[in-house]
Parts: structure tokens; sequence; C-alpha cells
């Protein structure tokens, strides 16, 4: 997890989506040792964890607690986890762990119990951000973009994900072959055992793109509308004429974004054209007609738009003009 978000947490700055995914970290193994190497760092800033004066009281009464319990177990080899910490931070580091070990302990129980609540997740255009799942599976969302998932899964039932823009998923195999399913918008899905692959669905196309591992596609529930595909196939189809494929495609070129970098290969400008408009926002206009399905092949940063823009322009040799939002390509 993003050690920002975590201290996002200790600080209350967390919106409720976003403390539900700490929680859910925190009640792993990693999310305990990352909040440890946290709390292990040298704290400077007296105002990073807020507390009002009720709650330094009960600071100061766990830290006594604590404190109690390390003078009764003198001479004894347990070191006190606070041991790095300096003396004045503490008791507010005392809190934070009470605090959270409250509330990851309440997790268990919720997560067996409460009825699992849908979370919405969504990125600015030119954002991209990772999220982890209950499962510990990984989702890179792309700019413009969206997903849904419960705050908790049960073992029992598929674990689900809605998407809609674009998303790489890294999913994770279940001891109990528990099914991971996609939705995407127009009755399609992915199902998923465990495997690597990236998601694309906008407008009137989706494009699914198989790194590694296996994955069936499911259009609708109608017998024969099934696609099974090996890694390196791209699943296309068309949501308006129902028309649906698979074709050979370069995997690693279509998730590429991820690791801030574009590759093209064979991509019409047409199609580079909509990627900025989709992901980052942009209005793009290219006046030549013929030069829409010119076909360009390379590699450039995808840090932002205009480290984009820059690339195309020396790349490929063309004459980009920018005012704003707007984008003239000659």
């Amino acid at each position: 997890m993003d050690t920002q978000l975590l201290q996002k947490y200790v600080r209350n700055e967390c919106t409720p989506e976003e403390a539900r995914i700490v929680l859910l970290h925190l009640a792993t193994v990693n999310g305990q040792r990352q909040l440890q190497q946290l709390l292990d760092a040298d704290l400077t800033e007296p105002a990073a964890i807020p507390l009002n004066a009720a709650e330094r009281l009960d600071a100061q009464r766990l830290f006594s607690r604590i404190q109690s319990t390390k003078r009764n177990a003198a001479g004894t080899r347990t070191e006190s986890p606070f041991r790095r910490m300096r003396p004045r931070w503490t008791w507010m580091a005392a809190a934070t762990i009470g605090v959270l070990l409250l509330a990851t302990g309440s997790l268990f129980f919720y997560r067996k119990t409460a009825t699992p609540e849908l979370l919405s997740l969504h990125t600015d255009f030119g954002q991209t951000r990772r999220v982890v799942l209950p499962d510990q599976s990984i989702v890179t969302m792309n700019g413009n973009s969206s997903i849904r998932f419960a705050d908790h899964w049960q073992a029992d039932q598929p674990r689900e994900v809605w998407v809609e823009g674009e998303a790489f998923f890294e999913v994770v195999h279940t001891k109990n072959h528990q099914r991971f399913q996609v939705h995407l918008p127009s009755q399609m899905n992915v199902e998923v055992l465990g495997t690597r692959f990236n998601v694309y669905t906008r407008k009137t196309q989706t494009k699914v793109v198989l790194n590694e591992g296996r994955i069936e596609m499911r259009v609708s529930d109608k017998p024969g509308n099934h696609l099974e595909m090996k890694p390196g196939e791209m699943f296309y189809a068309d949501t308006q004429t129902k028309n649906f494929y698979k074709k050979p495609v370069n995997a690693v070129a279509q998730s590429s974004w991820r690791t801030n970098k574009l590759i093209f290969d064979g991509t019409t400008l047409s199609e580079i054209a909509q990627l900025l408009k989709d992901t980052y926002g942009l209005e793009v206009e290219i006046r030549d007609r013929d030069l829409l399905q010119q076909k360009f092949s390379g590699t450039i940063p995808g840090q932002n738009a205009d480290t984009i823009l820059k690339g195309l322009s020396g790349l490929f040799d063309l004459k980009i003009t920018r005012k704003s939002n707007y984008i003239l390509i000659e």
C-alpha cells in the first residue's frame, strides 16, 4: 500500500472509501508490518497525529499501561515495540496503535457478519492509481477511470469488480479456487482464476488484453458467446454492433501506460487522438484526413500530456500546437 495513504489515515484525512481500504490492508501481515515501519520512522511534526483532549487522555492511559507492563517484564528479553521512537512521541504512537488494533480487530468480526458495501474509486484525467483489493489482488487504474468493489468478500462468493475506463489487473489465486469476475458495460464479463490482464472499456469499444494466465470472456449469458483467451491475445467488442473477436497483439504495449511510457505498435493517429481525449481530457483536431489512418510504431515517455505531445512531435515528425486543452496535429 502507498505509505502516503497510510499516513493520511493516521492523520484522519482519508475519505470513507480510503479508510476502509486501509483497514482491509492493516488486517494482513504486510499491512501490520508496514504500520510498524511507519511508527518506527523518525516523526518530526507534532501536528501529524491530531488528537483532542479526550483522545490525549486515553492515549496517556494506554501509554501508562504499556509502561507498567514494561516494568513488570523487566529482565526479560522482550523489547518494547516503540524502542526506536522519541520518548515524547511514544504515547502518541501508542494511541495510534490502540485505535488501529481496535479497528482491525473489529474488522475480522465485521467481515464475517456485515453485508458487503460497495466502494467506488475514480481517477481524474491524466492520473493513475494503484488499488489493493480485499484479497490482495492489485488494480492499477488509468486516467478518467472508475472501479467498484465490495469492502470485503465472502469465501463462498465470487470476487467481483466493476470497471469503466481502463485498468490493469494482477489477480491472486486463492486456495479455494474462488472465482474472480470483472464486470464491463453491455453485459460483458471477464472470468478469472489467477492472472494479469488489461481492461479498456469506453463508449462503444471494449478491449481486454491477456498478459499471463487464463481468462474467459463472456458476452451476455447466451450459449456460444464465451471466448477463452491465451496470453498475448486481445478480445475486442463493439457494443453497438454486438460484434466481437479475438486476435494476437503485443500485450506489453497495450498496458505500457502503467510504467509511465506509451508503446505504439502499428497504432493509427486516430487511435492516439482518442487516447489523448479519453485519458487526458484533450480535444484533438487533425485536419488532414489521410493522416488519421497513418500508423506509428515507437516508444515515448508518458508521465503527462505535455510529455506525450512532445514525444509524438519528436518521434513522428508531427507539428503539434496546444492551446489549453485544444490540440491541433498537422
